[in-house]
């Protein structure tokens, strides 16, 4: 028998803050070869055991850890997480936290560069690695392009390039519809043949991971190994131990009960846009009264957009949405909506005062009002954590808080929709929830689910409505930066600005400044491309911050020291617009690390963070929806703090999310890396900026004088 590549002793981690173990005296061997299925209810650690084979608990801060562990024949509890990231590679549940580059190679690239491999060699196994994923012809895309299958397939891609000893994907699936997870299943399939490496698989769902599967490893609730054996032996003679642990055997169907009749929800030819564009095109369906339909279809084709159109959160473009009649957005207080992500619908501090939050002005008494939010906890197993803050708990637990607040105190009758209710959620948890849901059908609630779980459709859905995405043409690939200015080093430009920057500080005459406004008009005007955002920036942009502060600064004070600063303060945004229009934010990282020596920590980590500093605007959005649905105020003066935890919550979730991912890919590894991308200094470089330095000295010599 070969040797073990990962060998945990006695591992226990108790996370910081927690009064029990996430991981309670773990012992496991997994060999070269193994699929080793890892399953257990939520809360079991199961991601904890996953970044502790990685090491990656530095995250974890201040979690204490006890046993042994080690990887590949490091000590993992030791070692920087860096260190095994060439022996270990991960694949996360959210494919776009894991990315950190602006094109596909350049992803799979990323961690090999981190570890120093050379140039040649990194082409070559990036190549490799994205032929296998079946991405290679998209290998000049940004990740973003590809669907959710993809970026996963993209994330395993960039996982195998490292050639690990270890494989281990936490739930890959979770948020994929069949068609990416048969991709992602058929990658992994891949990445587990010829038998030299072991995988490790977190996966609820056992119809996706019991196909690739050796063994089988269950934790239980106390996270201690309970099960471990093949697959097939373990359904067989240990089912009952397997169904308390929350696994549920492979997908049976079951009638859903009798169909009811008569529609609730009606969607007549609509049409629904999201970010401009179509993500619904002439949909036309019905929602039976009393049914539990599943809304269904590939990812991007819609499902979420809809679910909220029926719940009147946005409407439509053309078309109509009926509730029982009536324009779905004048029936808003029959309906409840759940949110894909739980932490954008928490308003209050505690677990329970979320559910008190539902239950106000329904007229119960105190006792009544405390023992229907007792019950809703006990039923989804909240109770113990009722006085924890929801931002504290885990994500399945998460979740079923924010099923909770939707279904605390409603009335039957009503309208609930769910977005994706399920993802997080162990089978126990999963039957728990949606026994509670069904309750609430069988008393006259109408039920409306989005979802990608083909289970749930078979076992639970009366009836089904399925949205195909909207055929579209092929976006543009953007246009490449043109113009004498964008092949220029980059920082032969911000050498030629900076000068006159210095210089503008200290002047206090309004001509040197408008010199060098002119000069930077007449520098962007000759050295790019005319387009709309050089005309928007030129002509609107710059005069009206010059006329603005000009008036602003001249009606407290002077108004010639109010136009010079005005001119002045449009000079330096003008200055700083020649590199910033006209040099592409990765070229300019590329250069000042290579160049400018800049920490390459510094330089990447603060691009990786641009990348996803556009989710601020979409997420604001969606939690004013949350805090309208939850009948607390999403607008006027005050809401500013109750939007703002919330949005800083899940923006710091996320950039630990991503930091965790270039971790794991080897971020921070040696001092250096390897750089494919060197810019050379050429001649012209030189001379732009000795011509920028001549002009610049030319408009502070006329400013003088003058």
């Amino acid at each position: 028998m070969t040797d073990s590549l990962v060998s945990l002793r006695g591992l226990g981690v108790t996370h910081h803050g927690s009064a029990r173990p996430a991981l309670r005296d773990v012992t496991l061997e997994i060999r070269a070869g193994e699929v080793v299925l890892l399953a257990g209810p939520s809360g079991s650690g199961k991601s904890t055991l996953a970044r502790a084979i990685a090491g990656l608990l530095s995250h974890e801060d201040g979690a204490e850890v006890s046993g042994e562990a080690t990887v590949a024949g490091v000590d993992a509890r030791r070692a920087a997480p860096a260190a095994l990231s060439a022996s270990v590679g991960v694949v996360f549940q959210d494919p776009d936290a894991q990315v950190v580059t602006a094109t596909v190679l350049d992803e799979v690239a990323f961690a090999l560069e981190n570890l120093l491999v050379s140039a040649d060699e990194i082409a070559a196994r990036a190549e490799r690695a994205l032929r296998a994923a079946g991405l290679w012809e998209r290998r000049g895309d940004d990740p973003q392009a590809l669907s959710g299958g993809g970026r996963q397939r993209l994330a395993i891609a960039c996982a195998l390039a490292t050639d690990p000893a270890v494989l281990i994907a936490d739930e890959p699936t979770a948020m994929l519809d069949p068609e990416g997870t048969a991709e992602v299943a058929r990658a992994l399939a891949n990445a587990a043949a010829g038998g030299e490496r072991a995988v490790l698989l977190i996966e609820h769902d056992l119809d996706v991971a019991l196909p690739l599967a050796t063994r089988l490893v269950v934790l239980d609730h106390d996270g201690s190994v309970a099960l471990d054996g093949p697959p097939a032996r373990l359904l067989a003679e240990r089912g009952a131990a397997l169904g308390a642990l929350g696994i549920r055997p492979p997908r049976h169907a079951r009638p859903a009960g009798p169909r009811p009749a008569g529609d609730l929800v009606v969607v007549d030819d609509v049409t629904l846009r999201r970010g401009g564009q179509d993500a619904v095109r002439g949909l036309s369906a019905r929602v039976p009264r009393g049914s539990f339909t599943a809304v269904v279809g590939p990812n991007g084709s819609g499902k979420t957009t809809l679910a909220q159109a029926i719940a009147g959160l946005i409407a439509p473009a053309s078309g109509a949405v009926l509730v029982d009649g009536a324009d779905a957005r004048r029936a808003r207080d029959r309906v409840r909506f759940v949110f894909q992500n739980p932490e954008h619908q928490f308003v209050a501090h505690t677990v329970r005062a979320e559910l008190e939050v539902g239950l106000r002005g329904s007229g119960l008494p105190p006792a009544e009002r405390e023992a229907e939010v007792d019950r809703i906890l006990r039923r989804l197993g909240l109770a113990e954590l009722a006085d924890r803050h929801p931002f504290h708990l885990s994500g399945g637990q998460k979740r079923r808080l924010s099923v909770a607040t939707a279904l605390v105190g409603m009335a039957p009758g009503g309208l609930l929709v769910l977005d994706e209710p399920l993802y997080g959620q162990d089978g126990a948890r999963a039957d728990a929830l949606l026994d509670l849901v069904e309750e609430l059908r069988r008393a006259g609630t109408t039920i409306v689910v989005v979802t990608h779980d083909p289970r749930l459709v078979a076992e639970r859905a009366t009836h089904v409505i399925e949205v195909f995405p909207v055929p579209r043409e092929a976006d543009p690939p953007p246009a490449p930066l043109a113009g004498p200015l964008s092949r220029l080093h980059p920082l032969a430009k911000f050498a030629g600005v900076v000068p006159a920057m210095a210089g503008l500080v200290f002047v206090r005459d309004p001509l040197t400044p408008a010199l060098v406004l002119a000069l930077v008009y007449a520098t962007l005007l000759a050295g790019t491309r005319p387009s709309r955002r050089l005309a928007l920036w030129l002509g609107v942009a710059l005069p009206a911050v010059g006329g603005i502060l000009a008036v602003g600064l001249g009606a407290w004070g002077d108004p010639a020291s109010g136009i010079a600063t005005g001119l002045r303060l449009a000079a330096l945004l003008g200055l700083a617009l020649v590199p910033g229009l006209t040099t592409d934010g990765t070229d300019t990282v590329r250069a000042l690390v290579a160049g400018a020596r800049i920490p390459y920590r510094v330089g990447y980590a603060a691009l990786a963070a641009l990348r996803f500093v556009p989710r601020f605007r979409d997420d604001l959005g969606v939690i004013r929806q949350a805090h309208r649905v939850r009948g607390t105020r999403g607008a006027g003066p005050l809401a500013a703090p109750r939007l703002l935890v919330p949005l800083l919550a899940g923006g710091i979730r996320h950039a630990e999310r991503v930091a965790l991912a270039m971790d794991a890919r080897a971020f921070g590894a040696h001092a250096t890396r390897t750089e494919r991308h060197r810019a050379p200094w050429r001649r012209r470089d030189t001379a732009f900026v000795l011509a920028a330095l001549a002009a610049t000295a030319t408009c502070f010599v006329v400013g003088a004088v003058a």
